[in-house]
């Protein structure tokens, strides 16, 4: 009996801190945050410039769907009021981040993002339900679990509507998958995004983006209505048919790289493709004026 009391006593310390250590390990992401605005300055404002796809592992088929997209299709009703998607929203704008809680566990249900762009608001469930039938809706945010690995929360999400990887016609495809990691250092939260897309992207695409703890950020509400701002035919797309866009070749001549670099490609992703760099001639501005790759 004293043996089987002493097991007991060496096991409830043992219990009471591995407690202790899981609870410890959830950092709290609760609170507004807000965005560092030096970090890809590109994809924030009004967007990248037309045929700007360096440093994306981009397909063939990605760079055709860019080359044979119009900027005037923003200003289509439909498309007027679209969201940023779970995926890219990071890149824009400030956040703020809540939690549910179940009032008798006090476990963490779910956390909640909401992003300042038009307030799309996503949930990522913590409850280890499963993720839908392929099936299943999709929707802008898409469907997302989390789980802790020590102090980093990671996310899963899938269900997303076909969206983009940049905002120059470079497309992003229902297909695609993404894991997130969530990392609190400090008063400063580090949000790695990582996509796969079977269609369009022939890599992982992997960016982070660091925002700063500020109580005073305020997301306001951002409802939005369309207009008709430029009569069009019914049923008409703003597009290019191939090999007709003449502004392609616009942004690397201006900046004098090689047309080819502004191509993109998981190639142009790494340092070194500089070398390589050193070898094109640079781009004039009528260079990629009908051309296809």
């Amino acid at each position: 009996m004293k043996n089987r009391a002493r097991c007991c006593l060496i096991v409830v310390p043992v219990i009471v801190l591995s407690w202790a250590v899981s609870a410890f390990a959830q950092v709290d992401l609760a609170g507004q945050w807000a965005t560092r605005q030096h970090e890809d300055a590109l994809e924030r404002g009004g967007g990248p410039e037309i045929g700007e796809y360096q440093g994306l592992p981009i397909n063939d088929a990605d760079r055709f769907r860019a080359d044979s997209w119009s900027a005037s299709l923003w200003t289509v009703p439909e498309h007027q009021c679209i969201p940023h998607p779970a995926d890219y929203g990071p890149n824009f704008s400030s956040v703020q981040i809540w939690k549910d809680m179940d009032p008798v566990t006090n476990e963490t249900v779910a956390w909640h993002t909401q992003m300042a762009w038009m307030t799309p608001t996503r949930t990522i469930w913590m409850d280890g339900r499963p993720h839908p039938p392929a099936y299943a809706a999709h929707t802008w945010q898409g469907f997302s679990t989390g789980k802790w690995e020590g102090d980093m929360l990671t996310v899963e999400t899938t269900h997303l509507k076909p969206a983009y990887v940049r905002r120059d016609g470079l497309a992003r495809s229902e297909k695609a998958t993404v894991r997130e990691h969530f990392i609190r250092n400090g008063n400063v939260l580090t949000w790695v995004t990582i996509v796969t897309d079977p269609v369009y992207l022939t890599e992982p695409y992997i960016k982070s983006r660091n925002f700063y703890y500020d109580p005073g950020v305020v997301i306001p509400p951002y409802p939005c209505s369309a207009a008709v701002e430029v009569p069009r035919p019914e049923g008409s797309v703003p597009h290019y048919l191939p090999g007709t866009n003449p502004s392609l070749s616009e942004w690397a001549a201006k900046n004098h790289l090689p047309i080819e670099a502004a191509r993109g490609g998981a190639e142009t992703m790494y340092p070194e493709y500089m070398l390589k760099m050193k070898t094109l001639p640079d781009a004039k501005a009528d260079d990629a004026k009908g051309k296809k790759q």
